[in-house]
């Protein structure tokens, strides 16, 4: 009788819960979050506006929304949004007390990840085709002389992105005005000045080698083709990177015991693992907005081993053609296939892209051979597909 009981009471515990769940279940699936709906309707709605130039209508369902989620304690845009809308709808106080209070106000939390950038894309363009009427509208006010040279500071980054001039301006008014109560907002908003005239950039490159071994190499090993890849810094004509290939080199000949001092004996077409790595830095002699041509230099480690042992302590006990330090000159061809620009959602700033075809062609000297009778150089040429990306086209 117990046993019923207890299985009675189990059976209606589990229906209890499992009809609790349901009905969190049908909450769930039927919530609606009245708050995410208005913004992100009032965002689509406000973006309308701006692609028709309609500002007033603008300026109403910007500050209706931030009547509505000042309870909640959110923002509905963030805070380049903020400041290209007090833009247009020319609240030069709302825009400057935004200036002024940077880091407190960015402390704030949006109410809802924005999923994509349109909005903020669209409102600097509008800014910017209009930058100059804009500024006039901002002189028409009462402003300090503070006041005007940041705004004029500001108008010509988003007219120009960063460049030059803009690095001169923003040096400028630091200097002149070092005490500024806006200094926040130009030490941690606004992009880094220029150092000077250096252009810089980043390069990313996978492509493969054929690598072809020269001098007594090449009597006993076939031409190798490799994988690669590559990272390179670039400033101004200079550039400084480090690259990396790997692949299996076959046996032309069969090399026996008796000739290698190698326990075992190798045939025809039996492979060794061919890595090679290093630095390699150069300098630009011609370049045009399609090619550049230049000459480099590349220092690193080769080595060509078997694999016979899986257990990297047991590495001594391969055979070595030769695992040494190599230097070689080189020349690097690049092509640009096509350009394009990123830009940052955050702060609207654009950054210079290009996907290139590259063809490097070098001759690898190495220093040393463990086995001495395969002693040669190895000459090499090289495709790659890069992306570069930084601060200058070419």
């Amino acid at each position: 009788m117990k046993e019923v009981k207890l299985f009675i009471s189990v059976f209606m515990l589990s229906a209890a819960l499992s009809t609790v769940n349901a009905q969190i279940e049908n909450e769930i699936k039927s919530f609606v979050d009245s708050t995410e709906l208005l913004v992100n309707n009032g965002r689509r709605m406000l973006l309308q506006h701006v692609q028709t130039k309609d500002y007033q209508k603008v300026a109403e369902i910007y500050d209706f929304l931030n009547e509505k989620t000042q309870a909640n304690k959110c923002a509905p845009f963030n805070y380049t949004e903020d400041l290209y809308i007090a833009i247009l709808i020319n609240d030069w106080d709302f825009f400057l007390t935004r200036v002024e209070f940077y880091s407190e106000i960015t402390k704030g939390i949006l109410c809802y990840p924005i999923r994509d950038n349109t909005l903020v894309r669209m409102l600097r363009l509008e800014v910017k085709d209009n930058a100059s009427q804009l500024f006039d509208n901002a002189l028409n006010i009462d402003l300090t002389s503070e006041e005007i040279d940041l705004l004029e500071l500001y108008f010509y980054l988003i007219e120009n992105d960063v460049d030059e001039t803009y690095s001169k301006k923003l040096k400028d008014f630091k200097k002149k005005y070092p005490q500024s109560i806006y200094n926040d907002f130009v030490n941690n908003y606004l992009p880094r000045p220029t150092i000077g005239n250096i252009k810089a950039a980043l390069g990313f490159g996978l492509g493969i080698s054929q690598i072809f071994p020269t001098g007594n190499l090449s009597n006993y090993f076939e031409p190798v083709t490799t994988g690669g890849m590559s990272m390179d810094f670039y400033s101004n004509k200079f550039f400084l990177g480090f690259q990396f290939n790997a692949g299996g080199i076959k046996f032309k000949i069969p090399l026996e015991h008796s000739t290698s001092g190698y326990d075992e004996n190798f045939q025809k077409g039996d492979r060794l693992t061919y890595i090679d790595g290093g630095l390699h830095g150069g300098y630009t002699v011609l370049e045009n907005n399609r090619l550049q041509l230049s000459p480099y230099i590349y220092l690193g480690g080769v080595t060509i081993e078997s694999n016979f042992y899986k257990d990297d302590s047991n590495n001594d006990l391969e055979f070595k053609v030769l695992n040494s330090f190599f230097i070689g000159p080189g020349l690097r061809t690049e092509i640009k296939l096509f350009g394009f620009e990123s830009r940052d959602g955050f702060s609207g700033m654009t950054m210079q892209n290009s996907l290139n075809l590259r063809l490097d062609i070098g001759y690898n000297i190495p220093t040393k051979y463990d086995f001495a009778l395969a002693g040669g150089n190895m000459f090499y040429a090289r495709i790659a597909l890069t992306w570069r990306v930084g601060n200058f086209k070419y």
